[in-house]
């Protein structure tokens, strides 16, 4: 019993002993120091189209379709809410929307239907157009009048070919430019 006794109280001072250890042992703790970060996002809008090359099939000597539609798809990330989005597709000239050097297929006689719409002369002059001077405007793409900040819109665009008179034969080639502008 006596040293039960003994080692309790040499228990209970090793205790209060460990209790009592000066704040020179306690955790030392540095300075804090800051960094400051910045990140910049700006606006833009981008498009994409698919596929990249589009072959006409006649159907008679004045008409003519497209092998496959173009996938258009216009996303945005604007710096706010509200705004318009224009997708359009045009010719540099409205003389030429397709030529072999010589012979020249006018844009009056290229014809786009938007997602299933009806077919419309490529001829219009009235929409907005990121480009200085375009030649024919297909019928717009898409107008997205009081947009979100942010978004992604895909439409579906398929070109013909009309004529009242033969198409003179000849190897045609020529180019749509695809374009999007954020007002």
């Amino acid at each position: 019993m006596k040293i039960f006794k003994k080692a309790t109280l040499v228990f209970a001072a090793l205790l209060l002993s460990l209790l009592s250890v000066p704040q020179s042992k306690a955790q030392t703790s540095s300075n804090a120091a800051a960094v400051t970060m910045s990140f910049a996002v700006v606006s833009s809008i981008t498009i994409t189209a698919s596929p990249s090359n589009i072959v006409f099939n006649p159907t008679d000597s004045r008409h003519a379709t497209a092998s496959a539609p173009i996938a258009v798809t216009t996303s945005w990330n604007l710096a706010v809410g509200g705004g318009n989005v224009f997708t359009v597709a045009y010719f540099s000239t409205n003389t030429a929307a397709m030529t072999d050097g010589t012979l020249n297929i006018p844009t009056s006689k290229v014809f786009a239907s938007i997602n299933s719409g009806t077919a419309t002369a490529c001829t219009r002059v009235d929409v907005n157009v990121a480009a200085a001077n375009p030649g024919g405007i297909c019928p717009e793409i898409f107008a997205g009048i009081g947009v979100t900040a942010q978004g992604t819109h895909t439409d579906n665009i398929l070109l013909s070919l009309s004529s009242a008179i033969d198409f003179p034969v000849a190897n045609y080639a020529g180019t749509i430019t695809l374009s999007a502008q954020a007002t």
